[in-house]
């Protein structure tokens, strides 16, 4: 099991998506994050995944929620990701190892290239909501068997409830 995140960078009507060129997201296209790592709190990580892999410096992060991914069935969860957004940032987008960068129209967002879960949860991003989400997917994490949501109340800000997990 592991803990991530994921920061979906928006800004004059486009969103920056990275092309994985390893990992289990090889091949498609999701937002800027990673796996949180050792001593890492949930910000930081956040911080530093978005500088290996585009080389900016978010400016005050929205959190939206978090996602459970479960593997097979519901007492398997395959991990944990922190979800959020982004419309300022400091320096010039620069590509790295983790893949290709490009910017998409928020009409044109390629979801037959993403995790069939990002058509389901991005467009409540995308509308500024707050949630917690389950996605139950078979054993090779390929179809969604089953998903919940939950929306929550409240202004989309730093929220208490992404600083530990």
């Amino acid at each position: 099991m592991f803990y991530a995140t994921l920061c979906e960078i928006i800004k004059d009507g486009k969103i920056l998506l990275k092309k994985a060129s390893r990992g289990v997201s090889k091949g498609k296209w999701n937002g800027l994050g990673g796996k949180i790592e050792n001593n890492e709190s949930v910000i930081e990580n956040l911080i530093r995944e978005v500088k290996e892999e585009a080389d900016i410096i978010i400016k005050n992060p929205r959190y939206h929620g978090k996602i459970k991914f479960f593997q097979g069935n519901r007492e398997k969860i395959f991990g944990i990701v922190y979800i959020f957004s982004a419309n300022y940032f400091e320096g010039k987008i620069r590509e790295s190892e983790e893949g290709e960068l490009r910017w998409f129209s928020l009409d044109e967002i390629p979801f037959h290239e993403m995790w069939q879960d990002d058509a389901i949860w991005l467009p409540l991003v995308l509308e500024g909501k707050k949630f917690l989400a389950e996605f139950l997917f078979d054993e090779e994490m390929k179809r969604i068997l089953d998903y919940r949501i939950k929306l929550l109340e409240g202004k989309i800000e730093n929220d208490e409830r992404c600083k530990t997990y």
